[in-house]
């Protein structure tokens, strides 16, 4: 909605929706309901964090928007369990139990089946399958790196950096560009409607501060696999967002892909071992 807009100017929207977020930590920042400590941490562990999630990922995924259907991210980010799953072994050096890896399948499984059964890639282009997987890798890389970020850091302080990069990054080069093209009087033209602001007030608040701080929590307490199936139900509803909102098709391999999957994450999440949770937190920062 917020894309349409903009006439689907991905740095532009990204820029408005991580100034947002970024002025709404702050606040919280001035009024004392949040504190940072980033003396003596390895801060080039958020940096990296932010250089692939938003820098990198958002702009795949926000332009993926203009070239495949939004039910069709939501399957391909199938994908991204079985790298997470690889990198963390790799990197983190964390191996997932067999009970796990059965229900991870199973998650993978249902979103599988709502593309391959139904015979074709539906609505989407070639650049459009090209930004999905790009955004698949750069997400998968940016969770494990984050669950190793939150040994030191708190999910606030990782967020407050990584968001205010975004807002750094996509307003900086939005505005230059607008600039370089003599444009710059009409930056806010057409912004005043209905559905930016409600876009911008959802993705720059709900998206980029709750659901972010959310995320990044439970990466730091869940097992990677119990975290990546039980997540899964995202794909979920964000097919459904497109068939309610965007007037997207609902087949019937939708519905048993769907029902596969959720039987995959109620799986995972009863295998959900507490205390062999995070093995990079020593002790909680979080209240």
């Amino acid at each position: 909605m917020g894309m349409r807009v903009v006439e689907f100017d991905t740095i532009k929207f990204l820029a408005f929706r991580f100034t947002t977020g970024f002025i709404v930590l702050s606040l919280l920042l001035i009024f004392g309901f949040q504190m940072v400590n980033y003396k003596g941490k390895p801060f080039f562990l958020i940096l990296l964090c932010g250089a692939l999630n938003p820098l990198t990922s958002q702009i795949f995924e926000t332009s993926a928007t203009t070239h495949a259907p939004t039910s069709q991210i939501a399957v391909f980010h199938s994908l991204s369990p079985i790298f997470i799953i690889i990198l963390s072994i790799f990197i983190n050096s964390e191996y997932p139990t067999k009970r796990q890896v059965f229900f991870m399948l199973v998650s993978i499984l249902g979103l599988l089946f709502i593309n391959l059964v139904g015979g074709q890639m539906y609505g989407s282009t070639t650049l459009g399958l090209i930004l999905v997987l790009g955004m698949c890798l750069a997400i998968s890389v940016h969770r494990v790196v984050v669950r190793r970020t939150t040994g030191s850091f708190t999910a606030f302080e990782i967020i407050y950096v990584t968001t205010g990069m975004g807002a750094l990054g996509f307003s900086s080069t939005t505005l230059l560009t607008y600039a370089t093209q003599g444009q710059l009087n009409t930056f806010f033209y057409g912004l005043w409607t209905f559905d930016f602001i409600v876009s911008i007030l959802y993705m720059g608040i709900i998206s980029c501060v709750i659901a972010h701080l959310c995320l990044t929590y439970a990466n730091a307490h869940l097992p990677p696999a119990v975290f990546i199936s039980t997540g899964k139900a995202a794909s979920i509803i964000s097919i459904l967002v497109g068939i309610f909102i965007l007037g997207e098709v609902l087949r019937p391999v939708d519905i048993v892909g769907m029902i596969i999957t959720l039987l995959g994450a109620i799986g995972m999440s009863l295998s959900y071992n507490a205390s062999a949770s995070n093995r990079f937190r020593t002790k909680e920062k979080e209240t």
